[in-house]
Order: structure tokens, then sequence, then C-alpha cells
């Protein structure tokens, strides 16, 4: 055999157990960027009483989160944030759920914010759980809590709700599963190899018997709005959809602001009069 033949004999194996080894970090690191930064004190000057609260997920992984508290609430919203944020970032969000007269969680998944621990598929699985006992633990009745996920925190938000009652779930901008906006948006490269993380909505979403609002926009550059359409032709009634244009992936809350809280309003109204 040729010298470079028997370089190459040695060397392409160790090439490849070096990518296998290093491709699914990538792929974490690009479904899960986790922002530790942000405006912390931002909490501190809102015109409700917002806490930061910390409890632990099933591995012991401490959480750290921001509990908004109205003086009657009607239910409390779970939320989880899409993958490039973290709490600090959907505090206009958060307030203008607090104006529909609802207390809001919002959870830091693993990794991201200050809570601890470095994200995973499985992960964010125990930390949605940990925020749910967190809610019943506080008193507050499976029938009174929503859980809201948007983009990314679709997945934690099905995955949650298809296995524990809760009184209604907001799904917006939310994915078939991760593989298929990989598949979507590179087509001519197979970049959901390099994806070990997938949340497989589109496979829990039918078990979801709690009423479900999905939201999204037809101009969504980041989940195709076909994905959340199929996401809600699957699910099993009751369900409600809202869509909304003139707006992308990030910008529809802030485009639309009104209109939202309108479609929420009258989602809440419903699930949790």
């Amino acid at each position: 055999m040729p010298r470079w033949g028997r370089w190459l004999s040695v060397a392409a194996p160790v090439l490849l157990l070096g990518c296998c080894a290093v491709i699914p970090s990538i792929g974490d690191r690009l479904v899960f960027p986790a922002p530790r930064d942000g405006d912390w004190a931002a909490h501190e000057r809102a015109p409700y009483p917002i806490d930061e609260v910390a409890f632990n997920a099933a591995d012991g992984v401490t959480l750290v989160s921001w509990h908004l508290r109205v003086e009657r609430p009607r239910c409390t919203v779970l939320y989880f944030h899409g993958n490039g944020n973290n709490v600090t970032a959907r505090l206009d969000m958060l307030l203008s759920l607090a104006k529909l007269d609802a207390d809001v969680l919002a959870l830091d998944y693993r990794g991201y914010g200050r809570s601890e621990g470095t994200p995973s598929e499985e992960g964010l699985y125990q930390d949605a759980k940990a925020a749910y006992d967190y809610l019943l633990a506080q008193g507050v009745p499976a029938s009174r809590i929503v859980v809201f996920g948007e983009s990314l925190g679709g997945g934690p938000a099905v995955d949650l709700a298809s296995k524990h009652p809760c009184a209604g779930l907001i799904l917006q901008s939310t994915f078939t599963s991760i593989h298929d906006v990989a598949r979507a948006r590179v087509p001519i490269l197979p970049v959901h190899w390099l994806l070990k993380p997938n949340f497989d909505n589109l496979s829990k979403i039918a078990s979801v018997a709690a009423p479900k609002l999905f939201i999204a926009t037809k101009r969504d550059e980041v989940v195709p709005y076909a994905q959340t359409r199929r996401l809600f032709d699957t699910a099993a009634a009751s369900k409600t959809w809202r869509e909304f244009d003139n707006c992308g992936h990030n910008d529809l809350f802030w485009i639309h602001r009104r209109e939202w809280a309108q479609a929420i309003g009258k989602f809440l109204d419903e699930v949790a009069p």
C-alpha cells in the first residue's frame, strides 16, 4: 500500500470519530445559543410585581425564572420563550399578558439567563415540568395554567401539554420539528444531520386535549408558516387559528401587539373566564 494510503487508513477513522464527537455539539449551539446577558433589573421597574424565583428540575439543575403577579388573576400563563432570548428580552410580552389579568411564570431554560446547566432537548422537557410543578406547589390548579410556547418554546410546551392537564395551550410560530425546519430552510444540504435536538411536535400535538390557540405569520422567515399550519390541522378540537401578515418571526408581537393581545384575550375568555 502506498504511504499516503496507509496514512489515510489510519487518519480516516480518527477524523470520522472526531466529526461524530463534534457535530452534535455544533448542532446544540445552533439550536441553543443560550444568551446569559440582559437587563436583570428591568423587572424591578415594571408596573407589576415580578419576583425572580428559583426551583430545581428533576435532575437537580437550578432554574431561575420571573414570576409576574397581578392583583386578581384569572389564570397563570406558563411562558416558554424562543431559542435566542432569555426572560429579560420578553418583558414587554409578559406585561401585555398581565394586562389580560393573567399571572405569568416566564421560565429560563437550563443554560439560559441565570439558570444553571447546559440546554438539551430532554433538559428543556424537564425544565418545563419543573416550572409546572412549581406552579402547582404555589397553589395554582392545573385547570388555571395556560401553557404558552413561542418558537422553540413550542417544543417544551407541546410536550408538557401532551402529558399533563392544563387550561389551554398557546403556540406562536411553532414548528413540526427542528429537523423539518432545517430541511425547509436549507434543502440542498443535510443540515438536519448536525442537529441532535428535534422536538417532534407533530407526533405529540394530537395528544393535547386542552383547547389550543395557534398564532402564525405568513412571512415567517425562521419557522415556515406551513409547519405551524400543519400542527393546527393535526391537532384535535377544540382549536383556534390566528394569523398575521406584514411581519416576520421576530417582530410579530411588536407590529401587531394590539391584535395579538386581543386574540389571546379572547382565548383566555374561553379557557379561563
